[in-house]
């Protein structure tokens, strides 16, 4: 639900350097916006050029962060010290795969033995790299492509729970086509669970067009998005480490901004406070951990995001721009 207008503030990045910011609105509904982000903050850019940057994720052990280039079907690598380099490559297929529209690697993870998670859209699976983070290679170990004898349909995004298992969504952005794709097997695009002894269950076939995913601090909850035009949703999963999930609600409701520019709810990733920072149509939004929107930063289209391991730096990948806004120090 929409929280009300308590402040609105629209601060713009025009005075600032072209070369390293770019121009936001800031627009904010309530004032626990700025527990995260001051006033005055500015967006900075630390790259650009990309064909389709996606799924951000921060490898503590190299102090950098990796993200994905599905058009190049590359993953780059950026760091303070040394800038922009490339991390892998190919990131997806092997060279003498078909291609496929898109064929790269979209959302990353590291799980608890720092190894790197890919989900890998245009192979349709998901895949760990055999190499270690600090001599990466493209030798990807499948861990799965089917769930009940049919091909999964293209992996879009993942995060990796403290048990051990990961969860990942699996819409149609890979296949050529989309939706309409002769390619697809499975009749529902999911959301999945991947259990450390290898066993594919579904957690939930809800929703049209599955995409971002998000745990909790406390890891009891999964957020999932949902990008089909109309309906941009995030819902909410209780996970229960016996039972599994629970039954689905709807976290927050974007639908009334798709009207905001390109996009819609995206990649997203969760502070250690509880609050969200959510891909919503022309932009990014800040929402409570109850789901109140708090305020939003005009970017035109964001694809997905994610913090460093002291949770002081967002990193921010639209599709050609990688951005980072300062965030601050906000106990749970």
């Amino acid at each position: 639900m929409r929280t009300s207008l308590l402040v609105l503030l629209v601060l713009a990045g025009a005075a600032c350097q072209a070369s390293d910011t770019v121009d936001a609105d800031f627009v904010v509904y309530d004032e626990r916006f700025h527990d995260l982000i001051k006033k005055g903050s500015k967006v900075e850019v630390l790259a650009n050029d990309f064909g389709w940057a996606e799924g951000p994720v921060w490898a503590s052990s190299l102090d950098a962060l990796l993200f994905s280039d599905l058009a190049a079907d590359q993953i780059y690598r950026w760091d303070t010290t040394n800038g922009l380099s490339v991390f892998l490559s190919p990131s997806g297929p092997s060279p003498d795969d078909k291609p496929r529209t898109w064929g790269g690697s979209n959302g990353l993870a590291i799980d608890a033995e720092g190894r790197l998670l890919l989900a890998q859209q245009g192979r349709r699976s998901l895949a760990r790299m055999g190499a270690p983070l600090d001599d990466p290679a493209p030798d990807h170990d499948v861990l799965v492509t089917k769930f009940a004898g049919s091909s999964i349909n293209s992996p879009n995004d993942l995060v990796v729970h403290r048990s051990g298992d990961v969860y990942f969504t699996d819409p149609p952005y890979g296949l050529a086509g989309f939706e309409n794709s002769p390619d697809i097997e499975l009749g529902f695009f999911g959301v999945f669970r991947l259990s450390p002894s290898g066993e594919l269950s579904l957690v939930t076939d809800e929703l049209k067009k599955p995409n971002g995913i998000a745990l909790s601090p406390d890891q009891s909850t999964l957020y999932v998005s949902n990008s089909e035009a109309g309906s941009e949703r995030i819902i909410a999963i209780p996970l229960d480490d016996e039972d599994g999930p629970g039954q689905s609600s709807v976290f927050f409701d974007a639908s009334d901004l798709s009207e905001d520019g390109e996009g819609s709810t995206d990649g997203m990733t969760v502070h250690p406070s509880g609050f969200l920072f959510v891909s919503i149509p022309g932009g990014m939004a800040v929402l409570s951990p109850a789901g109140e929107l708090l305020g939003k930063i005009s970017l035109g289209q964001v694809t997905n995001m994610t913090l460093d391991t002291s949770s002081s730096k967002l990193y921010v990948t639209t599709p050609n721009r990688l951005l980072r806004i300062d965030i601050q120090n906000v106990s749970p």
